[in-house]
């Protein structure tokens, strides 16, 4: 069913010429929002926020959540995190990233019901569930995606292939990482990233797109007709890659475009405008 919404929503979108996206909504006063997930049982739609630093362990981090109509119902929903970033959902628990623990929290009431250290971790950032309940988190600095199975986190790749290793997808037998790209320059000077998959039975990793880079990829979704929705974050750009291609820049929303979710329900594509402190929906006309 996502699939086929999906198709609906960007019906036309490979001769975007002839679809345009347009802003359906705008939230303003966040704190560092950096990624949307949305709940597949309730349709709830969570923001994580870093607060002041993304990297500081300062107990300023926050979830919020906010609704399809574009209103938020409660800024602090979960609180006491330090940097939370990447989100996804196993059954009853909402699983977030931040910066060297996987938090899961209780959906039913918003309380941190477990965390799980990620040994050697320096920045996680993206996370994807895939449908056997294993969790996967990215770690942009270290080039590396880790997974949580059997009660513990470990690492599940480490591959230069991976380096600035953000956005994660689970489709089919794979895991899609969109890399920010090299970092080693520091984040003024990123050398923009490719998407590659992972073979989650071999762990081989191969190019998704054309060779070469498509940009610092932040967030990844699928676009319903067989590739998937990218951010670049820099450029503030929408993307649409297919497998072997190049990408197409679909709409600009403005830089630090982060972690972005789809409502197939409501024909949205949700993105957090990290520096701007928002959190646009965009819908086609």
């Amino acid at each position: 069913m996502r699939r086929i919404l999906l198709t609906t929503l960007l019906a036309g979108l490979a001769s975007h010429a002839h679809a345009e996206l347009t802003v359906a909504w705008k939230l303003e006063g966040f704190s560092g929002p950096e990624s949307v997930a949305r709940d597949p049982a309730t349709g709830t739609l969570y923001v994580s926020n870093f607060g002041k630093d993304p990297m500081a362990r300062d107990g300023d981090g926050f979830i919020a959540t906010i609704t399809a109509q574009g209103a938020v119902t409660k800024m602090d929903w979960a609180t006491g995190l330090d940097a939370p970033k990447g989100m996804d959902f196993v059954g009853g628990r909402l699983y977030v990233s931040d910066i060297d623990q996987l938090v899961e929290i209780d959906t039913a009431t918003g309380q941190v019901s477990n965390r799980y250290k990620a040994p050697g971790a320096q920045f996680l950032n993206d996370v994807a569930a895939g449908p056997d309940g294993r969790v996967y988190v990215s770690d942009t600095f270290s080039a590396s995606v880790y997974v949580l199975e059997g009660g513990a986190l470990g690492l599940f790749a480490q591959d230069p292939m991976l380096m600035g290793a953000n956005g994660l997808l689970v489709e089919g037998g794979n895991l899609l990482v969109a890399d920010l790209g090299d970092i080693s320059g520091g984040f003024a000077n990123i050398k923009p990233g490719p998407v590659v998959r992972i073979d989650l039975a071999s762990k081989a990793i191969s190019a998704y797109g054309a060779e070469g880079a498509v940009g610092v990829l932040d967030g990844i979704e699928p676009d319903g007709k067989g590739g998937v929705l990218l951010t670049d974050n820099p450029a503030g750009t929408v993307l649409d890659l297919q497998p072997g291609g190049t990408a197409t820049v679909l709409a600009t929303v403005g830089g630090g475009a982060a972690d972005l979710e789809v409502d197939p329900a409501n024909g949205l594509i949700i993105v957090p405008i990290t520096p701007a402190g928002q959190v646009i929906a965009l819908k086609t006309e």
